[in-house]
């Protein structure tokens, strides 16, 4: 027993890539395909076309949001068009000035938490709690020691 026929064309993997080119989920992409998100995902399994273009579309989404991440985190400069009206002047003049926007230290730690994650990761919450517990279990024991010492004086 087979069930009905695929709706699937190639105009849809060129479709897809579109879409997650622009930085839309599985779920988007689905929507605007107008179809089941399990469906997405099975022609994803069947078709290599529409895997590699949805590969191909999330890569090129990542590598734009990689790039504005990394000119972000050492800052860049960019060229921007103002209008002025100078005293007297009938017409706005347009002057084209550099601009600069400076580095965000945040997005910077980021980044090296993400490329170099053995030197920038933050430490683990694993390793501060057993610590805890280890002077708070100590702490409790010289309590019990006092108290015993209390109770024998």
């Amino acid at each position: 027993m087979t069930g009905r026929p695929t709706s699937y064309t190639p105009e849809h993997a060129e479709t897809a890539r579109l879409f997650y080119e622009i930085g839309a989920t599985d779920e988007q992409v689905a929507r605007m395909l107008r179809i089941h998100l399990s469906t997405l995902y099975r022609w994803r399994e069947r078709y290599p076309d529409f895997a590699e273009a949805a590969l191909v579309g999330k890569d090129d989404a990542d590598a734009r949001v990689q790039a504005a991440m990394y000119r972000r985190a050492i800052g860049y400069d960019y060229r921007e068009t103002k209008a002025f009206l100078p005293l007297g002047a009938k017409e706005a003049v347009q002057v084209e000035v550099t601009r600069h926007a400076p580095a965000d230290p945040r997005v910077g730690m980021q980044w090296l938490r993400i490329r170099r994650a053995a030197q920038w990761r933050e430490p683990r919450e694993t390793d501060d709690k057993s610590e805890l517990a280890e002077r708070l279990a100590e702490a409790l024991a010289n309590v019990a020691a006092y108290r015993d010492g209390d109770d024998n004086g």
